[in-house]
C-alpha cells in the first residue's frame, strides 16, 4: 500500500514529531533514544555546502551539544507533507530552531517506520535554507 495523506496512521506519525519538537526545544533530551530508531542515520546539508552525516549517537551528541542551554518555549514549526502507511510514515517540514549552532530556518525530509510497538525516526534530511525571519 502506498503512503498517502489520508491514512489513519498520519496523525500518529506527525503526533511522534511533536513530541519530539516539544521535548527537545524544552530539553527532554531523552525522547530522542525512544523515538530515533537504533539504525538512524541523518544527513545535513550546511548552506556553504558541507555535509554531515550521523548515525544514532552521533546526532542525538549534535543536538546536545548545539542546543546547550538554550530553550525554545514556542517552536516554530510548519508542516508541509505528512504521509504514512501502516508500517512507514513521511514528513516534509519547516523548522526556525538553533540546531546548527545559530537561530535559522531548516527543511527536513524525515522517514519513519512502526517497530517495536511505536513510531521511530530512520532517517532525516535536513537542510539549512537562511537566517531565520519572523513569520
Amino acid at each position: 500500500m502506498a503512503m498517502t495523506e489520508n491514512h489513519p496512521n498520519a496523525t500518529a506519525v506527525k503526533e511522534a514529531l511533536n513530541g519530539l519538537i516539544y521535548g527537545v526545544s524544552g530539553h527532554s533530551f531523552e525522547v530522542l533514544d525512544n523515538l530515533y530508531h537504533r539504525d538512524m542515520q541523518t544527513c545535513l546539508l550546511l548552506n556553504d555546502g558541507t555535509l554531515m552525516r550521523n548515525d544514532k549517537a552521533g546526532f542525538m551528541a549534535f543536538i546536545r551539544d548545539n542546543m546547550g542551554a538554550l530553550k525554545d518555549d514556542d517552536p516554530w514549526v510548519k508542516y508541509h507533507l505528512v504521509e504514512a502507511d501502516d508500517t512507514h510514515g513521511h514528513i516534509v517540514v519547516s523548522r526556525k530552531n538553533n540546531a546548527t549552532g545559530r537561530y535559522q530556518l531548516i527543511s527536513l525530509s524525515i522517514d519513519f517506520v512502526f517497530e517495536d510497538g511505536r513510531w521511530q525516526i530512520v532517517r532525516e534530511i535536513i537542510m539549512t535554507r537562511s537566517d531565520a525571519t519572523d513569520g
